[in-house]
């Protein structure tokens, strides 16, 4: 079994960036040290309907990012670290259990790739104490496969982006030049280990759905990525989502400049209904 600890030590490999910064004394690419840093914790009501159902998904949103988009919606928490909290492992199992008694459907990890080794030490002191409900791994999927593979035990339902299916735009936009391989291999383990979406009163237990965000005036990045999903994945649920808006640094890219227009989208729709790939599609 991976001993996830060695892949951090003093010469941190944890996520696809191998860095090998020693995070007990600086920050990694992530911009972060070794201890849990978290901007904020809530039910959160703005997820797919079997994640954020009725009463909420207990969202818990971690600093820093393995990967710099430039486009960014959350970059006040991943890039620039504007405000956050430093937490230990007993402090974030406490959080999952205040959310499961707020009746939180299940615990949303957002960007926690960097994280993942301290994030399973709370798991399983708050299953200790009684926590129940499911795990939701909310990635960019810029995630090692044998990462994925040890969170088999601990994840439930993944929330797996698949943002990019050209690698000029991964690296145009993302900073990472591999994003397509990296990813596609640990959405595949994901389908390996969890298989399809599972649903159970209409709310998510168990499974993969993979989110892709089409971004202006790249639609053919889109139509890979989808034509990617519908060949590879089996029962694959989609996510579907429009609500990209400039901001952070994307005003400096003349493409990335404005919403997404109504004729790409619906383009895009029509692609997606007719590669047949069932999912979630957001109206606006």
């Amino acid at each position: 079994m991976l001993d996830i600890e060695k892949l951090v030590g003093t010469s941190c490999r944890l996520c696809p960036r191998n860095c090998k910064t020693n995070r007990n004394i600086e920050t990694g690419l992530c911009k972060t040290n070794n201890r849990i840093e978290i901007a904020s914790f809530n039910l959160h009501f703005g997820e797919e309907p079997p994640i954020s159902g009725n009463y909420g998904s207990g969202t818990v949103f971690f600093a820093g990012c393995n990967m710099a988009c430039v486009f960014c919606q959350n970059y006040p928490i991943s890039q620039l670290k504007s405000a956050y909290k430093i937490i230990d492992e007993y402090a974030l199992a406490d959080i999952f259990l205040e959310l499961q008694n707020r009746k939180a459907h299940n615990i949303n990890l957002v960007t926690p790739s960097h994280f993942v080794h301290l994030i399973c030490k709370s798991i399983e002191i708050a299953r200790q104490k009684g926590f129940n409900i499911p795990v939701c791994y909310n990635t960019s999927s810029y995630d090692k496969v044998e990462v994925i593979e040890y969170l088999n035990d601990y994840v439930d339902i993944y929330l797996a982006d698949l943002k990019y299916a050209d690698d000029e735009l991964s690296y145009k936009y993302s900073g990472v030049s591999d994003y397509f391989k990296v990813a596609t291999r640990a959405i595949i383990k994901m389908q390996e280990t969890k298989g399809p979406l599972i649903l159970k009163n209409n709310l998510a237990v168990k499974g993969l759905i993979i989110r892709h965000l089409v971004l202006p005036n790249n639609i053919e990045n889109s139509k890979k990525v989808l034509d990617w999903i519908a060949n590879n994945i089996n029962k694959p649920t989609i996510s579907l989502m429009r609500q990209y808006f400039p901001a952070y640094k994307a005003f400096n890219y003349t493409e990335l400049s404005k919403k997404l227009n109504n004729s790409q989208w619906n383009y895009i729709l029509d692609y997606a209904n007719k590669l047949d790939i069932g999912g979630y599609f957001q109206v606006a």
